[in-house]
């Protein structure tokens, strides 16, 4: 445990106090320097030295003071501190798997469980995880505090592995774990916080409140975990950590559902009618509003989306940065909808400010590194991908588009070593979700470019066996036979997926896995079919 004084000046280092007054004292200094040489020859008096050396002492706790209170010149990056602990320099293109030593681990370092639902009916998964899910995304606007992120917390539930052990594989000093009781609009809450060296606690706490004031439960227990950490808060994060939400229990019920829907393999149309229901409940919403927006950003991320939709996700975007000016989900769903139109200065701006609000998001740099290969930028993309692969190491989906970003820059032996670690990751991820066809068809591409044709056949078949009417699992296939040349199981899946919905055509004209169908009329056929669709969408 740190000493006081050791927290003092980690917190004075965090806010870059330290950087700002030796900054202060250099332009200080050069400026006594001019003072000294000019003031004389310019016929000014003596005692104006004086004056300006006095104003300058004046001037230096003014500037600490500043530093201390509004954080000067945030980082874009994440601290050191921030970082998830298994990860290795950006000159390595493989994510390791290391687990640091206990004393390597930051004191201010913690993962939130899923809760458990204790409920008669065991019908309240959604909730339990949307509560767990909440508290995370308030504490990741904490700077001085690490926090495992979703991917990786949640790949303990429904298994009695020991504190200690996630605390050692996590590389975090806390865990915070619970329990949910729900009937009706009664929800009894319980909630401890143990210490991941030795499985004790710190402190626990349970709650039986009213469904509406659940939010308000969750912002207390976010707080508390704060306090018991010993973490300073900037004057925004104590902002952030209390913001918004909602007293309205229905619009909070909604809104866990619609997250949950996010989340799953093909639910952003679903999740994105939640997410209305929750402002429909209660317009003022802000987390709502931008679910609503990142829910049909993603969708227009494998399909093109309606004007209509695109408008209804803009407002939405527009509407929580209204209601929560500092809020990163709205900065990263109009992101990605300013990248869906070109507007790519205003794109990458609220990409920047979102990770300066939430420097510890993944998919943040997952869709900046996305947007960025979009552009032809595919180097910039390799290091936004490489930080969203530190930071959720659970997670297959930055590891594949990493190694096609490397690929692009001609890394080929790293993006074959990053391949093989995305399915081994993939693997892992289809042991608790068998059906995701999104997952099975990036494998199947993976698979391919790895020139391991058999393996993926097998993906493309599971895919298309568990949803096969998936635009995306016949479009994957599609693509994966199309590395491997077979073009004709290619432009068979082609003309499914267009069959089976609305695809991106600006997938169809300019991904590098379809280069080998490029010129074949039967592709031109299905590309003009789909462009005559496309009048009335945002590519």
């Amino acid at each position: 445990m740190k000493s006081k004084a050791q927290r003092w000046l980690s917190e004075l280092r965090r806010r870059k106090v330290i950087r700002a007054a030796i900054a202060y004292l250099v332009v200080a200094w050069l400026l006594l320097q001019v003072a000294d040489v000019t003031f004389g020859p310019m016929g000014l008096p003596e005692w104006t030295i004086s004056l300006v050396m006095a104003l300058l002492v004046l001037g230096f706790p003014l500037t600490c003071v500043l530093a201390w209170v509004f954080d000067l010149a945030p980082s874009t990056e994440p601290r050191a501190s921030e970082a998830p602990a298994a990860a290795t320099s950006d000159s390595s293109s493989t994510i390791s798997a290391t687990v640091p030593a206990v004393a390597e681990i930051p004191a201010e370092s913690v993962a939130i469980l899923p809760f458990v639902d204790m409920s008669a009916a065991r019908d309240q998964e959604y909730f339990c995880d949307g509560m767990a899910e909440e508290i995370i995304n308030a504490l990741c606007v904490v700077r001085g505090l690490r926090v495992a992120s979703r991917t990786s917390s949640f790949q303990y539930k429904g298994h009695n592995v020991d504190i200690r052990e996630i605390g050692r594989q996590l590389g975090v000093r806390s865990v915070l774990e619970g329990s949910v009781r729900r009937a009706n609009d009664q929800v009894r809450i319980t909630v401890q916080l143990l210490n991941a060296a030795d499985g004790y606690h710190i402190w626990s706490q349970s709650y039986d409140r009213k469904l509406e004031d659940v939010f308000a439960i969750q912002t207390e227990i976010a707080q508390r975990m704060v306090d018991a950490l010993k973490v300073s808060l900037s004057p925004r994060e104590t902002q952030l950590l209390g913001r918004g939400g909602t007293s309205n229990g229905m619009a909070y019920d909604f809104f866990l559902k619609g997250q949950q829907l996010l989340h799953a393999y093909s639910g952003t149309v679903d999740a994105a009618a939640m997410f209305r229901l929750a402002v429909g409940e209660d317009a003022n919403f802000a987390q709502a509003h931008a679910g609503l927006a990142n829910a049909l950003a993603v969708k227009g991320m494998s399909v093109d989306i309606t004007s209509g939709e695109y408008d209804e996700a803009f407002a939405a975007s527009r509407r929580a940065l209204e209601l929560e000016p500092w809020m990163p989900e709205a900065f990263v769903a109009r992101a990605c909808l300013r990248s869906m139109q070109g507007e790519v200065e205003l794109a990458n701006r609220d990409f920047e400010d979102a990770i300066r609000l939430n420097p510890t998001a993944y998919y943040t740099y997952y869709l900046f590194g996305r947007h960025q290969l979009a552009l032809g930028q595919p180097q910039e993309a390799v290091k936004h991908f490489r930080m969203a692969a530190r930071m959720a190491p659970e997670e297959y989906t930055p590891l594949g588009m990493l190694a096609m970003a490397l690929r692009k820059i001609g890394e080929t032996a790293d993006a074959l070593e990053v391949s093989a670690q995305m399915i081994r990751t993939l693997e892992r991820h289809l042991k608790n979700h068998p059906d995701d066809e999104a997952a099975l068809g990036r494998g199947a591409v993976v698979s391919a470019w790895m020139n391991d044709p058999v393996r993926a056949a097998q993906f493309v078949e599971q895919a298309l066996a568990a949803r096969p009417e998936s635009f995306i699992a016949a479009y994957n296939g599609a693509c994966a036979f199309a590395i491997l040349n077979d073009k004709d199981k290619a432009l068979q899946l082609l003309d499914r997926a267009v069959s089976n919905g609305r695809g991106n055509l600006a997938w169809f004209e300019h991904d590098d896995d379809l280069a080998n169908l490029r010129g074949d009329p039967a592709f031109k056929a299905i590309v003009n079919r789909l462009r005559s669709t496309a009048g009335s969408t945002v590519n």
